[in-house]
């Protein structure tokens, strides 16, 4: 052993037997600590014991592998490579020392900042381990940090995330296809009870010369998601008021609908009744009065039930529907009342178009009051351009189906134009100012929107749009 040259290390060295007798110390081991050769070499650092040193050594020294210990005396900081040795039939350890003060004061500033952060940031290497686990962390998820500290993040991930990180992690080192760096996304966690955590989660990649690290800061989105779903059962209360303020303010135009099949039937049972009071009726014209009689009553039934199902309250259900077929059963509601007014409900529905995701009720309920805002918009100037309301429907080049529904009546003014869907605020008489601000909200939380366009004539368009299924996707 060339004890020359590790004399001239400008890092304290020093040689030692495996239970800490010092055999040999250089220049900056003398000039920095006070033990010396025949010393202890850990008298320095208090809190090493015997028993520590001499484990290290017997686990590493057959394989003549290196192992670090970090002590510390009362105002500093080392990390000590050691590395077992074999010098003239003696098993000795040689030990270089690193002051790394400044590095663990710094770490210990990292630390605290790390726990004085509201959300969770969790620090990984490149193989899934978790090296850093704030206070955060162990507030969302349940896990102390010397509970966390070395296990693979995986342990907060529910099924099927958690079987397959390790291969997200490998195909991105292998390819550097980000699928979530830098990005961003919603997804769900699992704490230790296994309880899920719907959380937004933000990764960063940091290279350093000891590898990649993967920082993750994850926010809890408990809170906003019971707040968005109280929103959601509000806005759904608020429908169904707007769906049953529709229906009272179509009575007149109901009543009508209903009451004539009612009366048909009457008619039809009183035609049957007096041919069977005639005695040997005929039995042709009797079958006749009775197919009208039930062909009535089917009619009356199915306005009845057309009414039920718009009024009904009911939990919002998203399917892929066929809009134009849903459109034309909405327009034999819509037609009573257009009916009432004399006024054509024309429709212009586009062939082939592909199925849009949302609830049927909900999207009967929008079409019928932007109808119903036309009827009234032309009623206001006494329909002098015409009474014709026309609803149509048509594809978007980015995958979107509009529902238009166009008038005759005098158009926006200028000074609503920035007013219209601003809940309360109503150019109607008798109107509650609920009603296309309702309307919004549906569109927004279907992933469309509600709008509108000054025609090339007389009138405006009022329109909305639905996802359809690659849209939705999108």
């Amino acid at each position: 052993m060339k004890l020359l040259a590790i004399d001239e290390l400008q890092l304290p060295a020093f040689t030692s037997t495996p239970d800490g007798r010092l055999v040999f110390v250089n220049a900056a081991w003398r000039e920095r600590f006070a033990a010396d050769v025949g010393d202890l070499w850990h008298a320095p650092f208090p809190e090493v014991e015997l028993d520590t040193i001499g484990e290290s050594w017997r686990a590493c020294h057959l394989d003549h592998q290196p192992f670090i210990l970090e002590v510390s005396s009362p105002s500093e900081r080392y990390r000590i490579l050691c590395q077992p040795v074999l010098h003239n039939d003696r098993n000795l350890i040689l030990g270089t020392m690193a002051d790394i003060t400044q590095q663990s004061r710094r770490q210990a500033e990292t630390e605290a900042i790390l726990d004085t952060a509201v959300d969770a940031i969790i620090i990984i290497d490149e193989h899934g381990r978790i090296e850093t686990f704030n206070k955060a962390a162990t507030e969302l998820f349940g896990y102390s940090a010397a509970d966390a500290l070395g296990m693979n993040v995986s342990m907060l991930m529910p099924e099927p995330h958690r079987s397959e990180h390790d291969h997200y992690v490998e195909r991105y080192l292998t390819t550097g296809q980000a699928r979530i760096i830098g990005i961003g996304r919603d997804l769900e966690a699992v704490d230790r009870s296994g309880r899920k955590i719907p959380i937004h989660l933000s990764v960063s990649e940091v290279h350093s010369e000891t590898g990649r690290r993967f920082t993750g800061i994850i926010r809890d989105l408990s809170e906003q998601q019971a707040a968005r779903q109280a929103l959601a059962e509000q806005r759904e209360k608020l429908a169904h008021v707007g769906r049953l303020s529709s229906m009272g303010e179509m009575t007149a135009s109901i009543a009508h609908e209903i009451n004539q099949p009612l009366t048909a039937i009457s008619m039809y049972a009183q035609a049957g009744i007096k041919l069977i009071d005639r005695g040997e009726p005929d039995l042709n014209r009797l079958r006749d009065a009775l197919e009208k009689l039930n062909t009535q009553s089917l009619r009356a039934g199915a306005v009845i039930e057309r009414i039920q199902r718009f009024a009904r309250a009911q939990k919002s259900e998203r399917i892929m529907l066929d809009i134009n077929n849903l459109l034309e059963d909405l327009g034999k509601l819509a037609e009573s009342d257009a009916r009432l007014y004399s006024v054509e409900l024309e429709l212009a529905l586009a062939p082939d178009l592909p199925d849009v995701l949302g609830d049927p009720i909900q999207i009967q309920q929008v079409a019928l009051n932007l109808i119903r805002n036309a009827i009234d918009a032309m009623s206001e100037i006494g329909f002098v351009h015409g009474r014709r309301v026309r609803m149509s429907t048509s594809l978007w080049a980015d995958g979107m189906v509009e529902i238009a529904v166009s008038d005759l009546g005098p158009g926006v003014a200028e000074d609503q134009k920035d007013l219209l869907f601003t809940p309360f605020h109503t150019t109607k008489k008798d109107g509650m100012g609920m009603g296309l601000s309702i309307c919004r909200s549906i569109m927004t939380e279907h992933g469309g929107a509600l709008s509108y366009r000054d025609n090339d004539g007389p009138g405006a368009t009022f329109f909305f749009t639905l996802p359809t299924r690659n849209a939705a996707d999108e």
